[in-house]
């Protein structure tokens, strides 16, 4: 059996893959140096992203890890056309993300927002900080999706005294952390009755501009969003004349609509913005998690148990 690793791992990740599966060829091909891959006779293959062409050049692939938990940037339908199971990243990367949205809301409360900038300017601004600080503990978060990255989310808000609200197609098996489930069918419901909303949900076709210039009016006055998924989710437009006019006191985006954002784009000049340029899901942990992973995985597919995290590209997720 032949695997194709064309995903950035810690040496002593992919050592230990290679020690626990000497039977199994192991092909890497990542790296900024790596050449274009070529899939060869590998049945298997764990990337971070797939060339347009490479289904053409892979005629033995059976199967597709993906290192994220999102997968849609992978040709879904040729992959279900040629009967390719296809696996995410689903459980490695809820920490990471879930702790940057927890800073993007403490740098609004805090004032941490206002102040990390004064610093670098020699400004003393405290007389106008100050009276701008508030408290998390006691506000509403609604999460939009109760997967890895939003229940992690949920846990971690409800451990600071946050009020959380759980958003979801199903609800959870575990909802101890939420005060709260509603269905995606009540989610005006749920914009309307929190201070902080956060978008934890796979990009769909179903869930593109899922935030609009409705959803943005219905949430309160002086709210705050944070998208943690994927730019599309958000419209952008929307999103700035709702911080342009005051209707929200801020956004946190992780993902926005053009990575990288261009040098004009009016999100950078937007009121009150925080943009983390997608790093949320990096951690140095990262490596180990999605190796474990993979080696389940690996494990099942050589002895023919069903595999972890099986993507529905019906759905997208």
């Amino acid at each position: 059996m032949e695997v194709l690793i064309t995903t950035g791992l810690v040496d002593s990740d992919r050592d230990c893959l290679v020690e626990a599966f000497p039977e199994v060829r192991f092909r890497v091909e990542a790296g900024p140096c790596a050449p274009v891959c070529e899939p060869g006779a590998a049945q298997v293959l764990f990337c971070d992203r797939m060339p347009p062409d490479l289904l053409d050049r892979a005629p033995a692939l059976e199967w597709i890890q993906a290192r994220s938990a999102g997968v849609d940037h992978y040709p879904l339908t040729e992959i279900a056309a040629r009967g390719i199971v296809l696996t995410n990243g689903r459980g490695a990367h809820g920490t990471p993300v879930a702790e940057t949205a927890l800073a993007m809301m403490l740098a609004f409360s805090t004032g941490l927002r206002y102040l990390l900038p004064a610093q670098s300017e020699r400004r003393w601004i405290r007389p106008s900080v100050a009276p701008k600080r508030f408290e998390l503990e006691g506000q509403t978060l609604t999460v939009i999706g109760l997967g890895d990255l939003g229940s992690t989310l949920a846990r971690k808000a409800r451990g600071i005294g946050m009020v959380v609200m759980g958003c979801d197609l199903v609800q959870p098996t575990d909802t101890a952390c939420l005060a709260r489930f509603v269905a995606s069918a009540e989610l005006d419901g749920a914009l309307a009755a929190a201070d902080h909303v956060a978008l934890c949900v796979p990009l769909t076709p179903q869930n593109i501009g899922l935030i609009d210039a409705r959803r943005l009016g219905i949430m309160r006055r002086g709210a705050y969003l944070y998208n943690m998924g994927r730019g599309a989710l958000v419209d952008q437009a929307a999103l700035i004349q709702a911080l342009e006019t005051g209707a929200l006191a801020g956004a946190g985006l992780d993902a926005t609509q053009s990575e990288p954002i261009p040098p004009d784009d009016p999100l950078w000049s937007a009121p009150n913005v925080i943009l983390t340029q997608h790093v949320g899901g990096a951690s140095p942990h990262n490596s180990r998690r999605v190796t474990d992973l993979f080696s389940q995985n690996l494990h099942r597919f050589r002895t023919g148990y069903p595999l972890l995290n099986v993507v529905d590209t019906d759905r997208g997720f």
